[in-house]
């Protein structure tokens, strides 16, 4: 096996790391980078300080009630945050994948990042795993990786 780009990603958080063979012949995995997407992190409320669309219940007078309609600030955010990760993959690959690469995502986002990225890039995928593995120890993600059978989850690009 030669040196590979190992990528893993939520909406939170890109992993990227590089395996390399060891003398002996063990895979050694070396960080490269890691995002944080502060984005994912935040509340609603925190990024929308009008409170115009708040007004009180008539029944409950010191209640508010909540904002009527957040014009789907959660899906665009989403949409958004799927962007910005697929593209800190198309750039790492671009960099970093000359012998291939391996991506690992959450299952929800998985497919939609893969859709974000150009064919070229898509293409130098060799295997996609769809699991959260952003919060695994090193040793897991060989082993996840690694092993022939990935599980039912693996899809083979």
């Amino acid at each position: 096996m030669k040196s590979k780009l190992l990528i893993l990603a939520d909406l939170g958080l890109l992993k990227a790391y590089k395996i390399d063979l060891t003398r002996k012949g063990t895979p050694r995995l070396e960080p490269l980078e890691e995002v944080l997407l502060e984005e994912a992190h935040q509340r609603v409320v925190d990024r929308v300080t009008d409170l115009a669309g708040r007004h009180v219940a008539p029944t409950q007078k010191s209640w508010g009630a909540p904002i009527a309609d957040d014009h789907n600030l959660r899906l665009e955010t989403k949409r958004r945050l799927i962007k910005k990760i697929a593209g800190h993959v198309e750039r790492l690959i671009q960099r970093h994948a000359g012998e291939g690469c391996w991506l690992a995502a959450h299952k929800e986002i998985n497919h939609q990042i893969l859709e974000e990225v150009p064919q070229a890039i898509r293409a130098r995928i060799e295997k996609n795993l769809q699991r959260d593995l952003v919060k695994a120890e090193q040793e897991e993600l060989l082993e996840h990786f690694l092993n022939p059978e990935a599980g039912p989850l693996a899809l083979d690009l």
